[in-house]
């Protein structure tokens, strides 16, 4: 579940950069919504992972955890997209 948290994220980083490159409209708006809901799914999935991470003994962190790299990367990069969206559109 946990590499799946990281691929949703890097599917959603893909999907944000298409959204940014493209002029049409109806195309940006299904870009930002792809982009939306893979960050989304990627954040839920990461959080499950960790709490089956945690109950299991504790969340690793001196190694390769993709949990928690998808977790923290979707969370972050849906907040900055966020404000950007905004931005972009008040300006």
């Amino acid at each position: 579940m946990g590499m799946a948290s990281l691929l949703l994220t890097v599917a959603g980083i893909v999907a944000m950069l298409v959204h940014y490159a493209l002029s049409a409209m109806p195309a940006v708006i299904v870009t930002g919504i792809i982009t939306t809901i893979a960050f989304v799914a990627a954040y839920i999935t990461g959080t499950v992972d960790m709490k089956h991470q945690s109950a299991d003994g504790g969340i690793r962190t001196d190694m390769f955890n993709p949990a928690l790299l998808g977790h923290g990367m979707s969370g972050t990069l849906l907040v900055v997209g966020a404000i950007m969206c905004i931005i972009g559109n008040i300006i």
